[in-house]
């Protein structure tokens, strides 16, 4: 909670739901992002690291574009399987649970060996 949160907390409850919900998305869109924008040379380096990892089975930390938050995640997982049609990552994260990651969301690979 940061100095700012202060003034919200205390005057949400003198408001309606109505006005809750507004002010929160209108702070949601505010603290929005843009979207980094990879480069050739970027996007090959990527392409590379990914195929080397997946050669030798290696994990590797994914910082993939997220549109609904509006911000970039990190998670790690191995790569179980590109599908060139689609332009997808299948990817196995560390819980067993599998995301499926389009290569234009992708912005920064690093392979941990």
């Amino acid at each position: 909670m940061s100095i700012r949160d202060r003034g919200r907390i205390k005057w949400t409850a003198m408001m309606l739901p109505e006005h809750v919900k507004e002010l929160r998305d209108m702070w949601e869109q505010f603290e929005r992002e843009e979207k980094p924008i990879n480069d050739l040379f970027t996007i090959s380096e990527n392409e590379e690291r990914i195929n080397y990892a997946m050669e030798y089975n290696l994990a590797i930390i994914f910082k993939v574009w997220r549109d609904l938050p509006g911000r970039c995640e990190e998670f790690t997982g191995r790569v179980h399987y590109i599908n060139p049609s689609d332009k997808k990552l299948r990817i196995e994260c560390e819980d067993g649970s599998f995301e499926r990651v389009s290569f234009a969301d992708v912005v920064a690979v690093n392979v941990i060996d």
